[in-house]
Protein backbone atom coordinates (compact mmCIF):
# COMPACT_ATOMS: atom_id res chain seq x y z
CA UNK A 1 0.00 0.00 0.00
CA UNK A 2 1.58 3.32 -0.79
CA UNK A 3 1.66 5.48 2.44
CA UNK A 4 0.56 9.58 2.13
CA UNK A 5 2.73 11.90 2.22
CA UNK A 6 2.53 14.66 4.93
CA UNK A 7 3.82 17.75 6.31
CA UNK A 8 3.64 17.92 9.73
CA UNK A 9 4.85 21.16 11.87
CA UNK A 10 4.94 20.21 15.28
CA UNK A 11 6.72 23.77 15.75
CA UNK A 12 4.29 25.78 14.48
CA UNK A 13 2.58 28.24 17.45
CA UNK A 14 -1.23 27.99 16.19
CA UNK A 15 -0.96 24.37 16.19
CA UNK A 16 0.41 24.03 19.43
CA UNK A 17 -2.39 26.18 20.67
CA UNK A 18 -4.34 23.09 19.30
CA UNK A 19 -3.32 20.81 17.56
CA UNK A 20 -6.40 18.72 17.57
CA UNK A 21 -8.03 19.69 14.36
CA UNK A 22 -4.87 18.89 12.49
CA UNK A 23 -4.11 15.47 14.16
CA UNK A 24 -7.59 14.75 12.85
CA UNK A 25 -7.34 15.61 9.72
CA UNK A 26 -3.98 13.05 9.46
CA UNK A 27 -5.95 10.35 11.63
CA UNK A 28 -8.97 10.44 8.90
CA UNK A 29 -6.72 10.84 5.76
CA UNK A 30 -4.81 7.51 6.65
CA UNK A 31 -3.68 5.41 9.95
CA UNK A 32 0.32 6.14 8.81
CA UNK A 33 1.78 8.81 7.08
CA UNK A 34 5.49 9.46 5.96
CA UNK A 35 7.01 12.88 6.17
CA UNK A 36 10.08 13.25 4.51
CA UNK A 37 11.32 16.19 6.28
CA UNK A 38 11.48 14.96 9.82
CA UNK A 39 12.47 11.86 7.78
CA UNK A 40 9.76 9.13 9.85
CA UNK A 41 6.34 7.89 9.66
CA UNK A 42 3.17 9.13 11.79
CA UNK A 43 1.13 6.42 13.56
CA UNK A 44 -1.99 8.51 13.62
CA UNK A 45 -5.05 5.67 14.66
CA UNK A 46 -5.90 3.87 18.12
CA UNK A 47 -5.67 0.27 17.13
CA UNK A 48 -2.27 1.16 14.96
CA UNK A 49 -0.41 2.53 18.07
CA UNK A 50 -1.64 -0.07 20.30
CA UNK A 51 -0.44 -2.39 18.23
CA UNK A 52 2.81 -0.61 17.34
CA UNK A 53 3.60 0.32 21.07
CA UNK A 54 3.15 -4.06 21.80
CA UNK A 55 5.34 -5.27 18.49
CA UNK A 56 9.10 -6.70 20.14
CA UNK A 57 10.34 -5.87 16.24
CA UNK A 58 9.89 -2.22 17.24
CA UNK A 59 12.33 -0.72 19.91
CA UNK A 60 13.20 2.49 21.95
CA UNK A 61 16.37 1.97 20.56
CA UNK A 62 18.66 0.22 17.56
CA UNK A 63 22.30 0.73 19.20
CA UNK A 64 21.90 -3.19 20.42
CA UNK A 65 21.44 -4.36 17.06
CA UNK A 66 23.13 -1.86 14.29
CA UNK A 67 25.15 1.16 13.47
CA UNK A 68 24.06 4.95 12.81
CA UNK A 69 25.06 3.89 9.64
CA UNK A 70 22.43 0.88 9.11
CA UNK A 71 19.38 3.38 11.19
CA UNK A 72 18.03 6.46 9.54
CA UNK A 73 19.81 8.40 12.61
CA UNK A 74 22.76 11.06 13.29
CA UNK A 75 25.54 10.19 15.64
CA UNK A 76 25.04 11.48 18.75
CA UNK A 77 25.96 15.33 19.01
CA UNK A 78 29.26 15.33 21.55
CA UNK A 79 28.49 18.17 22.47
CA UNK A 80 25.64 17.44 24.71
CA UNK A 81 27.69 14.26 26.30
CA UNK A 82 26.59 15.26 29.70
CA UNK A 83 23.25 14.55 28.35
CA UNK A 84 23.47 11.38 26.35
CA UNK A 85 25.44 9.84 29.70
CA UNK A 86 22.29 10.22 31.98
CA UNK A 87 20.00 9.35 28.84
CA UNK A 88 22.41 5.98 27.89
CA UNK A 89 20.49 3.52 31.29
CA UNK A 90 16.88 5.19 31.31
CA UNK A 91 14.23 2.64 31.26
CA UNK A 92 12.49 5.27 28.44
CA UNK A 93 15.67 4.56 26.23
CA UNK A 94 17.16 0.86 26.82
CA UNK A 95 16.07 -2.52 25.03
CA UNK A 96 16.46 -6.42 26.61
CA UNK A 97 18.14 -7.75 28.34
CA UNK A 98 18.96 -4.34 30.19
CA UNK A 99 15.32 -2.38 30.00
CA UNK A 100 14.26 -6.31 31.43
CA UNK A 101 16.83 -6.30 34.19
CA UNK A 102 16.77 -3.11 35.57
CA UNK A 103 12.92 -2.90 35.25
CA UNK A 104 12.43 -5.69 37.28
CA UNK A 105 14.24 -4.14 40.34
CA UNK A 106 12.42 -1.08 40.21
CA UNK A 107 9.31 -2.94 39.50
CA UNK A 108 9.87 -3.91 43.44
CA UNK A 109 8.94 -0.52 44.22
CA UNK A 110 5.83 -0.46 42.24
CA UNK A 111 4.38 -3.18 43.63
CA UNK A 112 0.25 -3.08 44.43
CA UNK A 113 0.74 -2.83 48.33
CA UNK A 114 3.63 -0.70 47.68
CA UNK A 115 1.82 2.08 45.52
CA UNK A 116 -1.77 1.19 47.78
CA UNK A 117 0.50 2.34 51.03
CA UNK A 118 0.95 5.93 49.20
CA UNK A 119 -2.57 6.68 48.82
CA UNK A 120 -3.19 8.12 52.25
CA UNK A 121 0.05 10.30 51.81
CA UNK A 122 -0.79 12.03 48.78
CA UNK A 123 -3.96 12.69 50.34
CA UNK A 124 -2.74 14.40 53.40
CA UNK A 125 -0.86 16.11 50.92
CA UNK A 126 -3.30 17.66 48.13
CA UNK A 127 -5.10 18.94 51.37
CA UNK A 128 -2.08 20.36 52.90
CA UNK A 129 -0.80 22.32 50.00
CA UNK A 130 -4.50 23.46 48.64
CA UNK A 131 -5.45 24.60 51.97
CA UNK A 132 -2.38 27.00 51.80
CA UNK A 133 -3.35 28.15 48.50
CA UNK A 134 -7.04 28.77 48.98
CA UNK A 135 -5.90 30.85 51.74
CA UNK A 136 -5.24 33.18 49.19
CA UNK A 137 -7.86 33.14 47.06
CA UNK A 138 -5.88 33.32 43.90
CA UNK A 139 -2.79 31.01 42.95
CA UNK A 140 -1.02 29.15 39.75
CA UNK A 141 -2.25 25.70 40.21
CA UNK A 142 1.08 24.22 38.36
CA UNK A 143 3.75 26.48 40.65
CA UNK A 144 2.14 26.39 44.04
CA UNK A 145 -0.29 23.20 44.02
CA UNK A 146 0.86 20.62 41.01
CA UNK A 147 4.29 21.10 40.82
CA UNK A 148 4.84 20.49 44.95
CA UNK A 149 2.63 18.02 45.17
CA UNK A 150 4.08 15.63 42.61
CA UNK A 151 7.64 16.16 43.41
CA UNK A 152 7.52 15.47 47.39
CA UNK A 153 5.20 12.06 46.37
CA UNK A 154 7.89 10.95 44.02
CA UNK A 155 11.04 12.20 46.21
CA UNK A 156 9.52 10.20 49.19
CA UNK A 157 9.19 7.35 47.24
CA UNK A 158 12.66 7.73 45.46
CA UNK A 159 14.23 8.62 49.01
CA UNK A 160 15.48 12.22 47.39
CA UNK A 161 15.16 14.92 50.30
CA UNK A 162 12.47 17.32 49.12
CA UNK A 163 14.58 20.45 50.06
CA UNK A 164 16.43 20.54 46.40
CA UNK A 165 12.44 20.09 45.05
CA UNK A 166 12.89 23.38 42.96
CA UNK A 167 16.89 22.35 41.29
CA UNK A 168 14.71 19.42 40.65
CA UNK A 169 11.90 20.97 38.86
CA UNK A 170 14.58 23.17 36.56
CA UNK A 171 16.92 20.07 36.04
CA UNK A 172 13.92 18.09 34.54
CA UNK A 173 12.33 21.30 32.59
CA UNK A 174 15.58 21.92 30.74
CA UNK A 175 16.49 18.13 30.57
CA UNK A 176 13.10 17.01 28.49
CA UNK A 177 13.53 20.19 26.32
CA UNK A 178 15.76 17.91 24.38
CA UNK A 179 12.41 15.64 23.53
CA UNK A 180 11.15 18.37 21.28
CA UNK A 181 11.49 18.93 17.41
CA UNK A 182 12.85 22.20 17.54
CA UNK A 183 15.63 21.98 20.16
CA UNK A 184 17.85 24.81 20.28
CA UNK A 185 20.94 24.86 20.64
CA UNK A 186 21.36 26.86 23.64
CA UNK A 187 18.34 24.33 25.03
CA UNK A 188 20.71 21.84 24.12
CA UNK A 189 23.52 23.20 26.37
CA UNK A 190 21.10 24.32 29.02
CA UNK A 191 19.80 20.28 28.93
CA UNK A 192 22.95 18.99 29.19
CA UNK A 193 24.24 21.25 32.01
CA UNK A 194 21.26 20.51 33.93
CA UNK A 195 21.86 16.30 33.21
CA UNK A 196 25.49 17.22 34.29
CA UNK A 197 24.14 18.83 37.97
CA UNK A 198 21.21 16.30 38.01
CA UNK A 199 23.96 13.40 38.01
CA UNK A 200 26.17 15.16 40.47
CA UNK A 201 23.30 14.97 42.59
CA UNK A 202 21.87 11.65 42.18
CA UNK A 203 25.99 10.47 42.77
CA UNK A 204 26.02 12.29 45.85
CA UNK A 205 22.80 10.29 47.32
CA UNK A 206 24.13 6.73 46.24
CA UNK A 207 27.50 7.27 47.91
CA UNK A 208 25.15 8.73 50.81
CA UNK A 209 22.89 5.31 50.74
CA UNK A 210 26.16 2.82 50.13
CA UNK A 211 27.45 4.88 53.74
CA UNK A 212 24.44 5.27 55.77
CA UNK A 213 21.25 2.59 54.07
CA UNK A 214 17.50 3.79 54.03
CA UNK A 215 14.08 2.19 53.40
CA UNK A 216 13.86 3.81 50.10
CA UNK A 217 14.62 3.14 46.60
CA UNK A 218 18.06 4.43 46.02
CA UNK A 219 19.18 2.10 49.11
CA UNK A 220 17.50 -0.99 47.07
CA UNK A 221 19.14 0.46 43.89
CA UNK A 222 22.52 0.48 45.26
CA UNK A 223 22.28 -2.86 47.35
CA UNK A 224 20.95 -4.74 44.40
CA UNK A 225 22.64 -8.07 42.99
CA UNK A 226 21.38 -9.25 39.53
CA UNK A 227 23.08 -12.39 38.68
CA UNK A 228 26.21 -11.46 41.57
CA UNK A 229 26.52 -8.18 39.68
CA UNK A 230 25.98 -4.88 41.04
CA UNK A 231 23.89 -1.97 39.30
CA UNK A 232 26.55 0.51 38.15
CA UNK A 233 26.41 3.92 39.60
CA UNK A 234 25.55 4.90 35.94
CA UNK A 235 22.35 2.86 35.44
CA UNK A 236 21.65 4.13 38.94
CA UNK A 237 21.47 7.74 37.94
CA UNK A 238 19.99 6.45 34.88
CA UNK A 239 16.99 5.39 36.58
CA UNK A 240 16.36 7.46 39.77
CA UNK A 241 16.60 10.76 36.88
CA UNK A 242 13.90 8.98 34.24
CA UNK A 243 11.68 8.31 37.88
CA UNK A 244 11.96 11.85 38.97
CA UNK A 245 11.60 13.75 35.33
CA UNK A 246 8.43 11.22 34.52
CA UNK A 247 7.00 10.98 38.10
CA UNK A 248 6.34 14.25 37.83
CA UNK A 249 6.24 15.97 34.57
CA UNK A 250 2.91 13.52 33.33
CA UNK A 251 1.45 14.19 37.15
CA UNK A 252 1.72 17.83 36.84
CA UNK A 253 0.67 18.59 33.34
CA UNK A 254 -2.47 16.37 32.98
CA UNK A 255 -3.67 18.45 36.10
CA UNK A 256 -3.01 21.14 34.23
CA UNK A 257 -4.64 20.23 31.07
CA UNK A 258 -7.23 18.76 32.25
CA UNK A 259 -8.20 21.60 35.02
CA UNK A 260 -8.19 23.93 32.36
CA UNK A 261 -10.50 22.07 30.19
CA UNK A 262 -12.67 20.99 33.43
CA UNK A 263 -13.19 25.27 34.35
CA UNK A 264 -13.94 25.80 30.84
CA UNK A 265 -17.24 23.40 30.48
CA UNK A 266 -18.75 24.31 33.96
CA UNK A 267 -21.27 21.39 33.38
CA UNK A 268 -18.24 18.74 33.45
CA UNK A 269 -16.84 20.44 36.53
CA UNK A 270 -20.29 20.42 38.21
CA UNK A 271 -20.72 16.45 37.31
CA UNK A 272 -17.63 16.17 39.90
CA UNK A 273 -18.78 18.57 42.24
CA UNK A 274 -22.02 17.33 42.84
CA UNK A 275 -20.55 13.44 43.46
CA UNK A 276 -22.16 12.27 40.43
CA UNK A 277 -18.98 10.91 38.62
CA UNK A 278 -15.84 9.85 40.88
CA UNK A 279 -12.64 11.80 40.61
CA UNK A 280 -11.02 8.85 39.78
CA UNK A 281 -13.10 8.07 36.52
CA UNK A 282 -12.53 11.60 35.53
CA UNK A 283 -8.77 11.06 35.50
CA UNK A 284 -8.74 8.76 32.64
CA UNK A 285 -10.67 10.94 30.79
CA UNK A 286 -8.61 13.72 30.88
CA UNK A 287 -5.56 12.00 30.21
CA UNK A 288 -7.59 10.86 26.98
CA UNK A 289 -8.95 14.26 26.09
CA UNK A 290 -5.86 16.58 26.47
CA UNK A 291 -2.63 13.90 26.82
CA UNK A 292 0.78 15.30 28.30
CA UNK A 293 2.49 13.47 26.27
CA UNK A 294 1.67 13.63 22.39
CA UNK A 295 3.95 11.57 20.97
CA UNK A 296 6.48 8.40 21.29
CA UNK A 297 8.78 6.70 19.20
CA UNK A 298 10.01 3.39 18.21
CA UNK A 299 12.73 2.49 15.99
CA UNK A 300 11.77 -0.41 13.44
CA UNK A 301 14.79 -3.22 14.10
CA UNK A 302 13.76 -6.22 11.94
CA UNK A 303 12.51 -6.72 8.19
CA UNK A 304 8.99 -7.11 6.99
CA UNK A 305 6.82 -4.70 9.41
CA UNK A 306 4.00 -3.48 8.06
CA UNK A 307 1.56 -1.25 9.87
CA UNK A 308 -1.81 -0.64 8.57
CA UNK A 309 -0.51 -2.56 4.99
CA UNK A 310 2.16 0.18 5.00
CA UNK A 311 5.45 -1.70 4.75
CA UNK A 312 7.63 0.42 7.21
CA UNK A 313 11.34 -0.18 6.21
CA UNK A 314 14.23 -1.69 8.91
CA UNK A 315 15.95 1.42 10.00
CA UNK A 316 13.12 3.82 10.03
CA UNK A 317 11.67 6.13 12.87
CA UNK A 318 7.94 5.30 13.39
CA UNK A 319 6.32 8.43 15.91
CA UNK A 320 3.15 7.35 17.45
CA UNK A 321 0.74 10.32 17.84
CA UNK A 322 -0.88 9.60 21.23
CA UNK A 323 -3.29 12.71 21.46
CA UNK A 324 -4.14 11.45 17.67
CA UNK A 325 -5.25 8.19 18.82
CA UNK A 326 -6.58 9.13 22.18
CA UNK A 327 -8.90 10.73 20.06
CA UNK A 328 -9.89 8.63 17.65
CA UNK A 329 -13.78 7.99 16.90
CA UNK A 330 -13.45 4.84 16.02
CA UNK A 331 -13.15 3.76 19.80
CA UNK A 332 -14.17 7.16 21.08
CA UNK A 333 -17.79 8.32 20.12
CA UNK A 334 -17.78 12.27 19.97
CA UNK A 335 -14.22 11.85 20.68
CA UNK A 336 -13.63 15.96 20.48
CA UNK A 337 -15.94 16.41 23.44
CA UNK A 338 -14.84 16.78 27.00
CA UNK A 339 -17.04 13.81 29.54
CA UNK A 340 -15.35 13.36 32.58
CA UNK A 341 -17.84 10.07 32.73
CA UNK A 342 -17.19 8.74 29.72
CA UNK A 343 -17.52 4.81 30.00
CA UNK A 344 -14.44 3.86 28.04
CA UNK A 345 -12.16 6.26 28.74
CA UNK A 346 -9.72 3.60 30.39
CA UNK A 347 -8.77 2.75 27.20
CA UNK A 348 -6.55 6.13 26.45
CA UNK A 349 -3.39 5.08 25.64
CA UNK A 350 -1.31 8.26 27.32
CA UNK A 351 0.78 5.81 29.70
CA UNK A 352 1.98 3.99 26.79
CA UNK A 353 1.97 -0.36 26.38
CA UNK A 354 4.18 -2.99 25.68
CA UNK A 355 7.32 -3.23 27.99
CA UNK A 356 8.40 0.32 27.96
CA UNK A 357 4.47 0.73 29.56
CA UNK A 358 5.01 3.48 32.30
CA UNK A 359 6.10 2.27 35.62
CA UNK A 360 4.82 4.58 37.44
CA UNK A 361 0.99 4.11 35.92
CA UNK A 362 -0.54 2.91 38.93
CA UNK A 363 1.17 5.76 41.42
CA UNK A 364 0.55 8.34 39.06
CA UNK A 365 -3.46 7.13 38.89
CA UNK A 366 -3.47 7.35 42.37
CA UNK A 367 -1.62 10.84 42.83
CA UNK A 368 -4.05 12.41 40.25
CA UNK A 369 -7.35 11.11 41.95
CA UNK A 370 -6.13 12.31 45.37
CA UNK A 371 -5.33 15.47 43.90
CA UNK A 372 -8.61 16.23 41.42
CA UNK A 373 -10.55 15.05 44.64
CA UNK A 374 -9.06 18.23 46.38
CA UNK A 375 -9.76 20.63 44.22
CA UNK A 376 -13.55 19.48 44.25
CA UNK A 377 -14.18 18.95 47.38
CA UNK A 378 -12.15 22.18 49.00
CA UNK A 379 -12.60 24.74 45.69
CA UNK A 380 -15.88 23.90 44.24
CA UNK A 381 -16.15 27.70 43.35
CA UNK A 382 -12.74 27.13 41.52
CA UNK A 383 -12.35 29.80 38.13
CA UNK A 384 -9.57 30.67 35.55
CA UNK A 385 -7.78 33.65 35.94
CA UNK A 386 -7.38 33.74 32.26
CA UNK A 387 -6.65 31.79 29.82
CA UNK A 388 -3.48 29.71 30.63
CA UNK A 389 -0.46 30.19 28.02
CA UNK A 390 0.99 27.45 26.78
CA UNK A 391 4.40 25.81 26.47
CA UNK A 392 5.76 26.06 23.09
CA UNK A 393 6.55 22.40 22.90
CA UNK A 394 4.54 19.93 21.37
CA UNK A 395 5.75 16.51 22.40
CA UNK A 396 5.37 17.44 26.31
CA UNK A 397 2.07 19.53 26.65
CA UNK A 398 1.77 21.28 29.04
CA UNK A 399 0.77 25.40 30.18
CA UNK A 400 3.55 27.93 31.24
CA UNK A 401 1.09 28.92 34.17
CA UNK A 402 -2.86 28.24 34.88
CA UNK A 403 -3.92 31.34 37.41
CA UNK A 404 -6.99 30.14 39.44
CA UNK A 405 -8.80 31.60 41.95
CA UNK A 406 -11.82 30.38 44.22
CA UNK A 407 -14.01 33.02 46.22
CA UNK A 408 -15.52 29.85 48.15
CA UNK A 409 -12.07 28.88 49.18
CA UNK A 410 -11.84 30.32 52.47
CA UNK A 411 -15.49 28.98 53.52
CA UNK A 412 -14.02 25.45 52.16
CA UNK A 413 -11.18 25.55 54.67
CA UNK A 414 -12.82 26.88 57.43
CA UNK A 415 -15.59 24.03 56.93
CA UNK A 416 -12.82 21.48 56.64
CA UNK A 417 -11.29 22.50 59.79
CA UNK A 418 -14.63 22.92 61.96
CA UNK A 419 -15.91 19.33 61.40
Amino acid sequence: MAVPAVTFAPTDRAFISDPYPALASLREAAAVHHDASLRRYFVTRHAEVRACLRDRRLGRNFRHVGSEGEFNAEPLDPRWQDFWDVERWSLLFIEPPDHTRIRKLVASAFTPRAVEAMREPARQLAHELLDRCLERGRFDLLYDFAQPYSITLICRLLGVPTDRQRDLLDWSHRHVKMYEFDTTEEQALSAARAASEFRAYVLELIEERRRSPRDDMISALVAARIDGDDLSDDEIVSTVVVLLNAGHEATVNTLGNGVRALLRRPEEWRHLVSGEVASATAVEELIRFDPPLQLFERWVLADGVEIAGVAVPRGEVISMLFGSANRDPRVFPDADVLDVGRPNAAEQIGFGGGIHVCIGAPLARIELEASLRALVERAPGLELVGEPARVPAFVIRGFRAVEVESRAGAAAVVSTVTR
